[in-house]
């Protein structure tokens, strides 16, 4: 039985949520992915309700890391609980994470507990000081959920944190073990999350009936010292963007529609690369000049 019936913002728990709690099978932006950078077929097998069998992958201690993190930040979300011991080695750690699990608790080391609460601490000063996150922090809704349908199909995504001034942006939380540089963010932007931003605007255009400003991705670092970056996609991406969600959706309902969820059904013919192009012919320069010298 599905908990939604109707377009709207909804507060549920993260796990009904990532089961699809929609009428039919629904879109979310991380399926929309899938579908565009591998296949329907891929697609469908990610999918919670039209693969209930799929086996979850396995959560590890990072992970956990980053879940607590935003129950921290958001002040939404699973409890976090600390595991008073070094490691898992040991059967009574390890009942101890399990049943934390169980109860829908975030286990984490002693170690790792004490750091998700620094880290948090250290990006809130950061956060509240940035002239472009002001928005995050006013009156809104963590962990909303969103809804909506596309012709006779469903979507769905879930905002980090939505404002209910609809003049403010989405922002959405990405932690991260690597740098936060928008140096080196901007191509994982690019080339992992470049739909998200267009995918949300277009289902909280639906459900509110206009467009807000572009998304913000607020990236901080897990590890020390704890920076926070701000990335935002320009008009140039948010063009890209749109025409892939499009094709995304538009993929999405003629496999609804069909019953039909294809792979590689096609032969994909490789091009030479610039470079190796330029090889080639520099080892043909090399080949002639070492004609010449014999």
């Amino acid at each position: 039985m599905s908990i939604i019936t109707t377009p709207g913002i909804y507060d549920l728990p993260e796990a009904q949520y990532h089961a699809d709690p929609c009428p039919a099978p629904s879109l979310s932006n991380s399926v929309a992915r899938i579908l565009l950078d591998e296949s329907p077929m891929h697609a469908h097998f990610a999918h919670p309700r039209l693969n209930p069998e799929k086996v979850e992958t396995e959560v590890t201690e990072v992970m956990r890391m980053g879940t607590a993190f935003h129950s921290i930040l958001l002040r939404k979300g699973a409890a976090v609980v600390e595991v008073k011991f070094g490691d898992y080695k040991k059967d009574v750690a390890k009942e101890s994470r399990d049943a934390a699990v169980e109860s829908g608790m975030v286990p984490l080391l002693s170690k790792n507990y004490d750091a998700v609460h620094e880290m948090s601490r250290r990006a809130l000063i950061q956060m509240k000081q940035h002239p472009d996150l002001e928005g995050f922090f006013a009156p809104g809704q963590s962990e909303a959920v969103i809804a909506w349908q596309e012709g006779k199909d469903w979507c769905r995504g879930m905002v980090d944190r939505l404002p209910d001034d609809l003049r403010l942006p989405a922002f959405d939380l990405k932690g991260t073990m690597l740098s936060a540089s928008p140096l080196k963010w901007d191509r994982r932007l690019v080339d992992a999350y470049r739909t998200q931003d267009r995918f949300y605007n277009r289902g909280l255009r639906a459900i509110e009936g206009r467009d807000r400003p572009p998304m913000r991705f607020v990236i901080v670092e897990m590890k020390e010292p704890h920076a926070v970056s701000v990335l935002t996609p320009a008009p140039s991406l948010q063009a890209i963007a749109a025409e892939d969600v499009d094709r995304a959706i538009q993929i999405w309902s003629g496999c609804m529609r069909s019953g039909n969820w294809p792979g590689y059904d096609y032969m994909a013919h490789v091009e030479a690369p610039g470079w190796l192009l330029r090889d080639h012919e520099e080892q043909q320069l090399r080949d002639e000049a070492l004609e010449n010298a014999l």
